[in-house]
């Protein structure tokens, strides 16, 4: 094999230089920034820099640790509320959708590629009182007389689970598609029910397209703004609003560079335990 010549390996270098620039420019470069203005002193609109550990003494005291504790607590619920509903429907799509694969995929994906406000938003207008949910479930005899769960928990957990339920499924379905068919079929032989077959094979199996899509939902949920504001009417604080309202409103940089820190450790420590969760990967199917 023939060795590249020194104009390729400048070519190469350039184009992987490229990515490497926008990842220092836009990603690393505003996130040491933040390190470095979380350890400063917050001045009127600006921050003195500094080394004192003052704005996560704050960030974790208070109503701060209220907050953080309950977006914690809200990213969690929620995670767990959108891989129980992806779970059914990823199996579904992977072993009973046949040669509709594609296009019950599309009718999953395709919803989740518009504009991210504008479903939300859609929510606000089904559970308002009179709303499409108010007739539907007082016509079905699940509930009577007017829906007051707008500007509630309960919207803003629906909301959340509507919104993150697409990239719960995908992951899910990947993993699950490659399972060989014998596993199934021999758990079936060997006398197993639906139910054990779904406990000792399909869960198992299935382990590492969970733990991606627990990933790819608790991670944003962690930041969540939008939802929270719309659907629960700004009721109870959480992380996302916190920051937002310190760097917009109060203009305290650095206890909102703390806060932001602390949503970024929580955030790493959920990669690492699924880095790990996520290393049968390869076995799957294989």
């Amino acid at each position: 094999m023939s060795r590249p010549t020194a104009p390729r390996r400048r070519g190469d270098h350039v184009l992987a230089g490229i990515p490497v620039a926008w990842l220092v420019v836009f990603f690393l470069a505003p996130l040491g920034f933040t390190v470095v203005y979380s350890f400063g002193v917050s001045t009127f609109g600006g921050v003195r820099l500094g080394f004192s550990f003052d704005n996560y003494r704050t960030a974790l005291s208070g109503i701060y640790l209220k907050t953080f504790l309950a977006t914690a607590r809200y990213a969690v619920i929620s995670c767990v509320l959108c891989i129980a509903a992806a779970l059914p429907v990823a199996y579904f799509i992977a072993r009973r959708a046949g040669r509709h694969k594609t296009l019950a995929l599309a009718i999953v994906l395709i919803p989740y590629l518009t504009s991210f406000l504008v479903r939300v938003m859609s929510w606000q207008i089904l559970l308002a009182r009179g709303g499409a949910a108010e007739h539907l479930l007082n016509a079905l005899g699940l509930h009577a007389g007017p829906l007051d769960v707008l500007d509630t928990r309960t919207a803003v957990y629906i909301g959340t689970v509507y919104a993150y339920l697409p990239i719960a499924i995908v992951p899910i379905y990947v993993v699950l598609d490659r399972v060989p068919a014998e596993l199934f079929e021999a758990s079936h032989d060997l006398g197993g029910s639906r139910l054990k077959t779904f406990v000792h094979v399909t869960l198992p199996m299935s382990r590492p397209g969970i733990a991606t899509a627990v990933l790819l939902t608790a991670v944003p949920m962690l930041g969540e703004l939008v939802i929270p504001q719309l659907l629960g009417g700004g009721k109870g604080l959480f992380m996302g609003q916190a920051i937002s309202s310190q760097y917009l409103k109060s203009q305290n940089y650095a206890l909102g560079s703390a806060m932001a820190v602390l949503v970024l450790a929580a955030v790493t420590a959920i990669v690492a335990i699924l880095a790990r969760l996520t290393k049968g990967f390869d076995e799957v199917g294989g």
